[in-house]
């Protein structure tokens, strides 16, 4: 009997290693990926003089370099970022419902070609107008939230105009 519980034990211990193996690779790690042309993997980010602009910035060339790619002023590749803009709709009652939505115009400058996007991201929370705390802290979390996820979104487009265009 007590060999009969010490299999069942060892089968356990020896199916919790092999899920926890599975997730370390699932992420990446040693998976060299798919090879970028090498005048591909560096790009000028151009963005508008204003604060959105300053602090999606280095959150995007963050975006880019986890694809391999960098970020320089002499790149030939150019990503210009223009007409940042937030948006907020609210739904007033006790509980408010709020959705914040921020697009830019993406123009990517590849080569010998130009693809212009509008890029949007949105998130939405509440905010209960009759608690305690009188500022919208969700509202500031839910901002960098949309810049983490706008530069993520534009550094996946340009790595997919990239392997689009030379396959």
């Amino acid at each position: 009997m007590k060999l009969n519980h010490l299999i069942k034990a060892g089968l356990v211990a020896v199916s919790v290693m092999t899920l926890t193996a599975c997730g370390f690779g699932l992420r990446g790690v040693g998976n060299t990926g798919v090879q970028l042309a090498p005048h591909h993997t560096q790009v000028a980010l151009i963005t508008d003089n204003d604060a959105v602009a300053f602090a999606l910035k280095p959150k995007l060339s963050t975006q880019l370099a986890q694809l391999g790619i960098t970020t320089g002023d002499t790149a030939s590749q150019h990503i210009k970022i223009s007409n940042l803009r937030y948006r907020e709709y609210k739904l007033l009652g006790v509980l408010t419902e709020i959705r914040l939505v921020l697009t830019a115009d993406v123009s990517y400058q590849l080569t010998d070609q130009t693809h212009t996007h509008t890029v949007q991201v949105e998130r939405s929370y509440q905010y209960n107008q009759a608690s305690v705390a009188t500022s919208d802290q969700q509202g500031e979390q839910a901002k960098i939230w949309l810049q983490n996820s706008l530069a993520h979104r534009i550094a996946e487009q340009y790595y997919t105009l990239v392997r689009v265009q030379n396959p």
